[in-house]
């Protein structure tokens, strides 16, 4: 059994999607797409963004969102017997467009509003973000109330994100240092997935509520319950709460595997989402999917 996963943000890099445009016109037309629902150039930001342009949350967004979908359209006809998506924060919403949820079009204003918001958000709240590697969740949870932190990202048994105050950042990575445990400062404009990003939620409940969503013709495992959900409505409302709430990563590949998924396409770039699975769930295969290369060596 079988399921394709796409990468949340912090996996760009420059000139993404590239080969995909120049081999294939079913990636090419989603780049053109998306270019004119925009009206400007998002391709050309991608195969020719500056790291400080791409780095940019809400331009970073829709760039990753056309990548993943490019790479989407080269090969879903290649796949077979695909059971359910999800993807990590950002990844959710490509999963929108594979389930037949909501139109590329659609997508492309919902995302670039998500983005929009996320950053005014991080504007008003001055917060960023700290990956604790090998911690413990209750010694996390037990520091959180003392240091005022809050948990965001689960992504694996050996990874918890955490978002505060970008004046409390120092403190807090010289507390998890003091304990031997490895905390790096995201390079991220926000706090994302806490509190930070009550704002945005406002907003994105607003927009979202206005759409008109399908029900998913596939499965989506959500970040905000880490359950499988087709229903139109439950959709909204995990993409409106997953603003606010921890991303459950680590309890998605656990479900995926519960429900039988033995192999993994991760499609879009980077393979950020391969080396979480591996400490996750070993087995679950994953198979990239980013490049012309890659798409043209797929056989299922």
């Amino acid at each position: 059994m079988n399921a394709i996963i796409f990468p949340g943000q912090g996996t760009q890099f420059q000139g993404m999607g590239k080969t995909l445009y120049d081999s294939f016109s079913v990636s090419r037309k989603v780049f053109d797409i998306m270019d004119e629902v925009l009206g400007y150039k998002l391709s050309e930001k991608c195969f020719a963004g500056s790291d400080v342009e791409l780095k940019d949350t809400a331009l970073q967004q829709l760039a990753i969102l056309a990548v993943s979908l490019a790479g989407y359209e080269a090969v879903k006809d290649k796949l077979a017997d695909i059971k359910y998506l999800s993807g990590l924060s950002l990844g959710e919403y490509s999963c929108l467009y594979a389930g037949g949820v909501l139109s590329l079009s659609d997508l492309t204003i919902l995302v670039r509003e998500r983005g929009e918001a996320m950053q005014k958000a991080a504007l008003e709240l001055s917060s960023g973000m700290v990956a604790l590697i090998g911690a413990d969740i209750n010694d996390v949870k037990s520091a959180g109330k003392e240091f005022n932190f809050y948990l965001s990202n689960f992504n694996s048994p050996q990874q918890i994100v955490i978002s505060t105050f970008k004046d409390n950042m120092d403190k807090v990575v010289e507390y998890f240092s003091s304990k031997n445990i490895k905390a790096i400062k995201l390079e991220v404009s926000g706090g994302f997935h806490s509190p930070f990003m009550e704002p945005a939620r406002m907003r994105l409940s607003d927009i979202v509520g206005a759409m008109n969503f399908n029900d998913s013709q596939i499965p989506i495992i959500s970040n905000y319950t880490a359950c499988a959900h087709t229903d139109k409505d439950d959709i909204k409302h995990n993409l409106v709460n997953q603003l606010v709430s921890p991303v459950l990563w680590n309890d998605c590949v656990l479900k995926l595997a519960e429900y039988g998924v033995t192999s993994a396409y991760e499609i879009g770039p980077g393979k950020v989402l391969k080396g979480l699975i591996r400490k996750i769930n070993r087995d679950i295969n994953v198979i990239n999917v980013q490049t012309d290369e890659d798409v043209n060596s797929l056989t299922v």
